[in-house]
């Protein structure tokens, strides 16, 4: 969890509000993990009290920050090693959720999005058949 004097609270998302010179944070904070994506399946970094520590590697494979230490939180700022100040910004996720039909009709039930991958690949993957079908259609007319 967050230790209070970061000024993140459990259970709440917190974006990096980036600036143009500085290091680039895409991800965000949640109950004390960095997370790059909205399905939680790996933090790439933590806070270990106020300290922010970011396992990101560079192209050779060496953490981008020394000891892999990015900074330090306070009252939702994010002070960097170099002493760049980057401010932190609670995120306002609501997404609404089907009730399944043995459940009640959902009120003001909201979960984080799911990964719309498999959709995306079962769409993809009836393109392409689709296109085959046609090509082969096409290649009988001749």
């Amino acid at each position: 969890m967050s230790d209070s004097p970061t000024g993140m609270r459990p259970g709440e998302r917190y974006q990096v509000e980036n600036l143009e010179r500085a290091h680039q944070f895409p991800g965000f904070f949640l109950d004390g993990k960095y997370y790059l994506g909205p399905e939680l399946l790996t933090a790439v970094g933590w806070l270990e009290g106020q300290r922010f520590i970011y396992d990101n590697l560079d192209a050779t494979g060496e953490p981008i920050f020394p000891d892999r230490l990015a900074g330090s939180i306070e009252d939702l700022t994010l002070t960097l090693v170099d002493g760049t100040a980057l401010m932190l910004a609670k995120m306002s996720i609501k997404v609404a959720i089907e009730p399944d039909e043995t459940d009640e009709p959902a009120t003001d039930t909201w979960r984080t999005p799911r990964p719309q991958v498999p959709q995306m690949l079962a769409i993809g993957s009836m393109l392409l058949l689709g296109g085959c079908a046609l090509a082969l259609l096409n290649r009988r007319r001749r």
